[in-house]
């Protein structure tokens, strides 16, 4: 025991120095491609990188270029335009090692290029930055949360392999060998199904990976700007605030969010929570299978059918659906919960409720696909609902339950819906949208793909369920006669996912009149293949546990896994590793990376902000303005402005993208304060009165609406009260069993 204690200290100490060592360095390195020619740029300064926070100290320049000819140079400017380095670059300069420091205080570094035409060309590939001797804020974060998490796995090895007694005391879960070996399978299923991003030095290019990214920014600007919860976010188009936060939920999101905080890199921060998100979907799914069928070996299979499932990994390395990715956590809860209510455990109605309440704080989208088909579920058991007052009263107490604790999220959206028309996403909700019939299903010969290559152009025909889906009807029929109650769940798991297959297909009359404005709404009726996939993976595993139930539980897993990885999984993460993997170093952020653009006003283009920075205009054109002061903070706006004497009334234009909720003064230049009569302009942006002042200033803020606080405060009071009604449940049902074991 003593020599394992021993070991088991002496590696973290040398794991913590290894990982430790570079606290005090600092590295920038992106990735530019900028070539200067003759005949195509001017003589002028160009910025090819940037803006970056430097401490003051000293550092190193290290681009990664090749000059011809004399004549040009590399500077660095900061916020306030002022040089703080310049070196010349003399024909033949390949990768030069330029030392500098930084005085004085913290700047936002710009990296620019002094080109000279008419003497040299210059090739710039990638720009680095680096320093050994200064602590970074993010990096004392960055390795004191990958140092706690250490110390806690090597307290855990500890006390498992010296004082496992003591483990299970804490952890009683663990006390059966079975868990800590599911624990370990599911694990395993992650790493498998996740092994082309677990390298560190890339990421896997989805077609809306940098909507999501640029999400994760977005919030974790807002977060250290001090607004929760985050509705209206930071970062997008030039900081003029982007309002996404209203429309797409983003409760799961804060936690890659809070990694970037604390300084983990923005595309590990994702990495993570993809993972993290499989592990989280298998767990769930095993979970499910675990209560359905009493049975490990289903729970397994129910795990690994989810893993390699087709659509799944589709969606995390094809389409980088995060929304659906984040889905794939609860659906089986959803299927889960119903299951409990209608076998006579009415009171697991929690279950069933946290399904529903997950899936609304990730996806809209498939929050209304779970509506519909549960709402078609309990048609179909209407008889069974009507003479049960217990399953209607958990149904109702679950509708009630999620509608109050996510309160917080569909008021604010309803509020800007109502009282902002002007936004893109009322015209979608409202179905007036140019739908594409040609990308929205994949065709029904798709079922019987193995793989196929992903087509950004036409998605939809990319789409399939996979072989490992395809092994569940076959293993149906092979159990065909033994028809006992677990394999009848599964006959309608199977026979309620055929026809919901059918409606992800081409064939499936979406275009009627009854059906077309709810595809029209989720935009693409292959969506609903992931609750197929939830449905046939609960299916398959009751099948297989039946088929396999004589033979050696390692043995059958074994073979199971292997076919579903080599079949289904394996074609997709080959191609993406090789042909979708791209070195972290090439990423560049772009703030008007807005996807649909979904949730800006209809008069706004996306690139209005980059163009017009922090530009304040003027209504009426004929009118002139003179800016005397400006001032960006935060997701307000400052500015001191002067107008003519007989201009009269007239309105600013605001740098600022109008949601219900922002509020501001001005104030004269004899000091008299007016509350801004704001509104928007015909672009979407705020805008204010000036009231027939002169001469004065004007300061523009985003606050919470009283909409926003009543929504807080129901989820805040739901929270409470159903927590508060679980403790007493359990503690009730805790003194039942108390009395029984007395008798």
């Amino acid at each position: 025991m003593i020599i394992i204690f021993s070991l088991v200290l002496f590696l973290l100490a040398a794991v913590l120095i290894q990982i430790n060592r570079d606290i005090l360095h600092f590295t920038y390195d992106k990735r530019c491609q900028r070539t200067f020619t003759p005949g195509t740029e001017y003589r002028q300064d160009y910025q090819i990188d940037g803006p970056i926070a430097l401490k003051p100290g000293s550092y190193v320049l290290n681009p990664e270029l090749t000059v011809q000819g004399n004549g040009s140079g590399i500077f660095l400017i900061d916020g306030d335009e002022e040089e703080i380095f310049y070196a010349d670059l003399p024909d033949g300069t390949i990768d030069p090692v330029l030392p500098f420091d930084v005085s004085g205080h913290s700047r936002q570094v710009r990296i620019g290029i002094r080109y000279t035409p008419e003497e040299s060309n210059v090739s710039v590939n990638r720009v680095r930055i680096t320093a050994d001797h200064i602590l970074y804020r993010e990096s004392i974060f960055r390795h004191l949360t990958i140092s706690l998490l250490l110390i806690l796995f090597a307290a855990w090895l500890i006390l498992r392999l010296c004082f496992p007694a003591f483990l299970w005391k804490l952890l009683p879960a663990f006390a059966k060998r079975e868990n800590e070996l599911a624990l370990a399978f599911l694990i395993t299923l992650t790493a498998a199904s996740c092994w082309p991003i677990l390298n560190g030095k890339v990421y896997i290019h989805g077609d809306d990976m940098f909507f999501h990214v640029t999400r994760i920014k977005g919030l974790a600007d807002s977060l250290a700007a001090g607004y929760f919860p985050v509705r209206d976010q930071l970062y997008w188009l030039h900081n003029y605030g982007y309002g996404v936060g209203f429309f797409y939920p983003d409760v799961f999101l804060y936690f890659p969010a809070l990694l970037v905080i604390l300084g983990f890199n923005l595309l590990t921060a994702y990495n993570i929570f993809i993972v993290v998100c499989s592990f989280l979907s298998m767990s769930s799914i095993w979970y499910a299978a675990l209560r359905i069928t009493k049975n490990r070996t289903a729970a397994a299979a129910a795990a690994v059918f989810m893993a390699f499932s087709a659509y799944r990994l589709i969606n995390i390395y094809y389409r980088a659906a995060i929304g659906e990715v984040q889905a794939a956590i609860f659906y089986p809860l959803i299927i889960l919960g119903l299951y409990e209510i209608f076998h006579d455990h009415t009171e697991k109605w929690p279950i069933f409720a946290l399904g529903f309440l997950g899936i609304a704080g990730c996806h809209l989208i498939s929050t209304a696909i779970a509506v519909v088909l549960t709402a078609i579920f309990l048609l179909i058991h209407l008889k069974t609902i009507i003479r049960s007052r217990k399953i209607i009263f958990a149904l109702l107490k679950s509708v009630l339950a999620v509608t109050a604790i996510d309160a917080f999220f569909w008021l604010p959206m309803l509020e800007q819906s109502f009282t902002n028309p002007g936004l893109k996403i009322n015209q979608v909700m409202s179905g007036d949208v140019n739908f594409n019939m040609t990308n929205y299903a994949f065709p029904a010969q798709n079922i019987l793909s193995q793989f196929k290559v992903w087509d950004w152009m036409w998605q939809a025909g990319s789409v399939y369920p996979g072989w490992t889906l395809l092994l569940v009807p076959l293993m149906g029929i092979i159990v065909w006669k033994k028809r006992n109650g677990i394999v009848k769940t599964a006959d309608f798991l199977l026979l309620f996912s055929i026809p919901v297959l059918w409606m992800c297909t081409r064939s499936f009359p979406w275009d009627w009149k009854i059906f077309l404005p709810f595809v029209t709404r989720i935009q693409f009726a292959y969506r609903f293949l992931l609750p197929v996939t939830v449905m046939l993976s609960l299916a398959g595993c009751i099948y297989f546990s039946a088929i396999t139930s004589k033979f050696p539980m390692i043995l059958s897993m074994t073979v199971l896994t292997l076919f579903c990885f080599f079949s289904t999984a394996q074609p997709i993460l080959e191609e993406s590793a090789a042909n979708r993997t791209v070195e972290k170093s090439f990423f560049v952020m772009q703030d008007n990376r807005v996807s649909g653009e979904e949730y800006l006003p209809s008069g706004l283009h996306k690139d209005y902000p980059g163009k017009n920075a922090d530009t304040v205009r003027l209504t009426e054109a004929d009118v002139p303005l003179t800016i005397t002061a400006h001032k960006r903070q935060k997701l307000g706006f400052n500015f001191s402005f002067e107008v003519p004497e007989d201009s009269g009334e007239v309105h600013f234009s605001v740098p600022l993208i109008y949601y219900t909720g922002f509020c501001g003064t001005l104030t004269a230049e004899d000091g008299t304060i007016f509350p801004a009569e704001i509104s928007w302009d015909e672009r979407g942006l705020v805008s204010i009165s000036s009231q027939e002042t002169i001469r004065g200033s004007v300061s523009v803020n985003y606050k919470k609406t009283f909409i926003q606080k009543t929504g807080e405060c129901i989820t805040m009071i739901s929270v409470c009260v159903t927590g508060f009604y679980l403790h007493h449940q359990h503690q009730k049902k805790e003194g039942v069993c108390s009395k029984q074991n007395a008798q």
